[in-house]
């Protein structure tokens, strides 16, 4: 009997999406079912169709996208209803919008004093919503609507290189950082052995304080413990009449102040930022990213026993983070998570419900009593205070312009340097999805310097191997290269057996046609010839893109032809271009 296949086609939707729509109102649940933000798209103060249409795209495309993406976003929709206001009034309806209005919007962004980058992504903001109603309510948007292709090339071409700090700066600031947590993790500590050496039981009973001996720390911690649910007491409340809570106020000075008690106690903005300091800087994770650290973010690895892997998100990444790390330091980055874990878990009570899974929990004791996650602005104040508080200076004897952010590109740059410059191992290091973005963290004069200096000597190491010496001896010669294979779009394989390829196996003739653009086995001479292939090879990409499909075209040509337009050829003079097009163009394979 023939075996039947599965039919996975997925029956239509017996809801229609007919109808328009109308709220101009865009409310956000967290993950338990309690407003977790909203959007108001009527403070534009555009048409209410226009709105609404708009609203609807940004409630489904941003369903899963964390608040600060949402409220990114929502900014940067803010100026297409600025330019309709000026330029398209006229426009009631998404409808209205063409291609020509589309392109008006780039044009518009193109007079503002932006940065290319800033440009494309207010620009990628609105070609999302219009993508989405194109895609689930075409009825919404005009039926010859195409929108534009690459508005902004080579975006990240005027991008200003990451901040990146040297090795021994890297090195001065994990020392501060690891002296910081030394003294934090002891004050911790002794906190605790002070509470084990009192009889907290008694103390609770206690409704006297003056009764007490607050001038004993172990006391004194006890009674913030037992009274005051291991919170510093707020001023106001220590100095209340009756039951001598007036003694607390005084005691406290006498100690150090509520600073110094609470770090007993639990963790501060300025003792949490040392531990992100150092597990930013092992983990190479995004400065939002670390933020948001899980409480359960570290678990065993499966296959290697001693490792540790730890995971997290990525506000631009559907992929999960993972590194792994051992045990064997007191700085590891397991190690420090255990202590943050232990640090924070007294203010679990009181924290919100939406942070009460984070890691990087604080209880602010000046001014109000606020427990929560870390607030990003609070972490970039601390993290300068740090720098400040350690001296910390850069290799011109400035101060040192910390930031977390810069830790990552710092880890990142260094770890590409003990890889031997192997962009596509630093890429898998940094969970990138192309080499183009690990590129742009690694860019320093240091690397470029050490990618030309590898480069030499593999094209050192091409020259010989085509020359080759008589008296060398024939089992170290390098294998014979069939040159018939070895020009596949006008390029010259140093060892196309080598395997270096996407796809290819040591052993085997690279088969990969087209895949030279990329290849660190590729060299290109300088010849007519050379030139002549590369010319063919651009018109009949250039062609190909009439003949395929848009999708495969973009896919996998596109980024093909942009290399060979802007890269290769123009680093052929003009000479070499004359006398490239009196020659003939050789027959190439058909695209397809």
């Amino acid at each position: 009997m023939k075996r039947q296949r599965k039919d996975y086609r997925l029956d239509p939707s017996p809801i229609p999406l007919t109808g328009v729509p109308s709220s101009l109102v865009v409310n956000f649940l967290d993950p338990e079912g309690r407003p977790e933000s909203n959007f108001d798209f009527s403070t534009f103060g555009t048409t209410p169709r226009v709105g609404a249409e708009i609203a609807l795209a940004f409630r489904h495309h941003h369903a899963g996208h964390s608040p600060a993406t949402r409220e990114s976003a929502f900014h940067a929709l803010r100026r297409w209803f600025v330019f309709l206001g000026e330029q398209n009034p006229t426009i009631t309806s998404m409808q209205h919008v063409n291609t020509a209005v589309l392109r008006a919007y780039i044009a518009w962004l193109d007079t503002k004093s932006w940065t290319k980058t800033s440009r494309h992504g207010t620009w990628s903001v609105l070609k999302q919503m219009v993508r989405w109603l194109k895609r689930n309510r075409p009825e919404l948007v005009a039926s010859d609507l195409e929108i534009p292709f690459n508005a902004f090339p080579r975006k990240n071409a005027e991008t200003r290189p990451r901040e990146a700090l040297s090795r021994s700066e890297m090195e001065a600031v994990l020392s501060a950082a690891r002296k910081d947590i030394e003294a934090i993790w002891s004050t911790f500590q002794a906190g605790k052995t002070l509470l084990s050496r009192v009889d907290r039981e008694a103390i609770a009973q206690e409704r006297d304080l003056s009764r007490l001996d607050l001038d004993d720390l172990g006391v004194m911690l006890a009674v913030i413990v037992e009274h005051y649910g291991g919170l510093v007491p707020r001023t106001k409340v220590a100095l209340e009449r009756g039951a001598g809570r007036w003694r607390l106020h005084f005691a406290s000075l006498r100690h150090g102040g509520n600073q110094k008690l609470a770090s007993y106690l639990h963790t501060l903005p300025e003792t949490l930022i040392p531990y992100m300091i150092a597990i930013g800087a092992q983990s190479y994770a995004n400065p939002e990213a670390l933020r948001e650290l899980r409480r359960d973010c570290m678990g065993d690895h499966l296959l290697l026993d001693g490792r540790e892997v730890m995971t997290w998100s990525k506000g631009r990444s559907n992929r999960v983070q993972r590194r792994s790390f051992l045990r064997d330091k007191s700085l590891s980055v397991p190690n420090l998570v255990d202590q943050v874990l232990e640090m924070t878990a007294p203010l679990l009570p009181y924290v919100p419900s939406q942070d009460r899974e984070r890691l990087f929990l604080v209880a602010t004791i000046s001014g109000a009593r606020t427990i929560k996650l870390i607030p990003d602005y609070l972490m970039s104040k601390h993290v300068r205070f740090f720098a400040q508080r350690h001296g910390l200076v850069d290799e011109k004897g400035a101060p040192l312009e910390l930031t977390l952010a810069a830790l990552r590109t710092t880890g990142l740059t260094l770890a590409h340097e003990a890889l031997g410059h192997d962009i596509l191992k630093t890429q898998i290091l940094a969970n990138h999805a192309t080499p183009d973005t690990t590129q742009r963290y690694i860019d320093r004069p240091i690397v470029r310097r050490a990618q030309e200096r590898i480069i030499g000597d593999l094209q050192v190491r091409f020259v010989e191997a085509v020359r080759g010496t008589d008296d060398e001896d024939e089992s170290d010669a390098a294998p014979a290269v069939d040159t018939e294979y070895a020009t596949a779009a006008g390029f010259i394989c140093k060892d196309p057996l080598a395997g270096i390829g996407e796809g290819q196996k040591t052993g085997r003739l690279c088969t990969a046609w087209l895949g030279c653009f990329t290849c660190p086995n590729a060299v290109i001479p300088l010849d007519p010839d050379v030139l002549t292939r590369l010319l063919s090879t651009r018109d009949a990409l250039v062609a190909a893109r009439q003949t395929l499909a848009p999708d495969r075209w973009r896919l996998l040509y596109a980024p093909k032809l942009e290399i060979l337009e802007h890269d290769i050829l123009p680093r052929f003079s003009p000479e070499l271009h004359l006398a490239a097009s009196m020659k003939a163009a050789p027959a190439l394979p058909v695209i397809e």
